[in-house]
């Protein structure tokens, strides 16, 4: 791949990780409020009035974002006591391509930054060739020579495998916490 071609590259990646990262993460976070608003029952003291915040929270929030219900109404809402239901897999599924989008972007940032020190490096070059006269090579000479690698996603491990990880243990024990907090 020449380095326009990977700039170009660089460009779409990023751009996709955006349309790819934003409608997961929205999708996961109202999947989240919507799971705390139907999961919390009635209790008494101190904990109806949290729960009786969370619900008028969760209420105003969908009131004053209409442009997102396609979120509020078809975003998958996990159940812990189902195991691997469809609405758990939908979830998952969703959850993990908030870290894909977040990988692609990164990838495509790496080319950008690499396709941008490249041709940083051809003008530094090009003025050597110049004051080498007609021994010189020209522009296109040197922009042949150049390859660049494949990049891929899949070489993003923190993003793609540990920060996954992390954050669905932090949530697992989170819910849990609620769990037990709204249980009494």
């Amino acid at each position: 791949m020449t380095y326009q071609q990977a700039g170009r590259v660089a460009v779409i990646k990023r751009i996709a990780g955006w349309l790819v990262f934003i409608p997961a993460l929205l999708s996961t976070l109202i999947s989240i409020i919507n799971f705390v608003y139907l999961y919390s029952q009635k209790g008494t003291g101190v904990n109806a009035v949290m729960l009786d915040f969370i619900h008028v929270m969760t209420d105003m929030a969908r009131f004053n974002t209409p442009f997102l219900n396609i979120f509020w109404y078809n975003s998958p809402v996990p159940n812990l006591e189902q195991g691997l239901s469809a609405g758990n897999i939908m979830f998952f599924i969703i959850y993990m391509l908030i870290f894909v989008g977040l990988s692609l972007q990164a990838s495509g940032a790496r080319m950008s930054r690499q396709v941008r020190h490249i041709r940083e490096g051809i003008e530094d070059q090009m003025i050597l060739e110049r004051a080498k006269g007609n021994e010189g090579h020209s522009r296109e000479q040197l922009e042949e020579k150049i390859v660049l690698p494949h990049h891929t996603i899949f070489l993003q491990f923190f993003t793609l495998y540990i920060l996954p990880s992390v954050i669905g243990v932090l949530g697992y024990f989170v819910i849990k916490l609620l769990g037990i907090m709204i249980q009494g």
